[in-house]
């Protein structure tokens, strides 16, 4: 047999490291030089996009139905799995909701500057600040509510 072994058999409790670093000295890995990775240009949300959720809409912990004219579209959310119970999919429907009619979301830029406003806004005032009665609103993780905005089919973005 021919190669490293037919010289350094496998031999139990004999140690070959110092052979395994001549070896590897010997045959040095040659790692390309790549190009610097270049940040992409932040896009930032146009809130208009989220107009269908102003309208009549279905909401189950699968997802969000909403109309586009007379057809019935889903916002798919079984893939969130942290999202657990109804209450935090009713929660990003209507920040969805609101994101479509409220000025102050409008101006907001890129989605962590709509999420990082839409936190301190829970903070400061609760789940009331997507709406007035909200008892039946459970609040998700920013994670989940940023998921779900980036599984929209028709989140519109521009360029900064």
């Amino acid at each position: 047999s021919s190669g490293i072994n037919a010289e350094w058999p496998l031999r139990p409790g004999v140690d070959v490291t110092d052979k395994a670093k001549e070896i590897a000295a010997a045959h040095p890995a040659s790692i390309p030089q790549l190009e610097p990775i270049v940040t992409p240009k932040a896009r930032a949300i146009e809130p208009r996009c989220f107009s269908a959720f102003a309208g009549k809409v279905k909401v189950d912990l699968a997802g969000i139905s909403y109309s586009v004219g007379e057809t019935m579209t889903k916002l798919d959310l079984s893939a969130l799995e942290q999202l657990v119970e109804t209450g935090q999919v009713r929660f990003i429907h209507e920040v969805l909701r609101k994101l479509s009619t409220d000025a102050k979301y409008s101006r907001s830029s890129t989605l962590k500057d709509l999420l990082t406003a839409l936190e301190t806004d829970i903070n400061k005032s609760g789940l009331g600040c997507v709406k007035e009665q909200s008892d039946w609103l459970s609040r998700p993780r920013l994670f989940e509510l940023g998921a779900a905005i980036n599984r929209y089919r028709n989140l519109s973005l521009r360029r900064q």
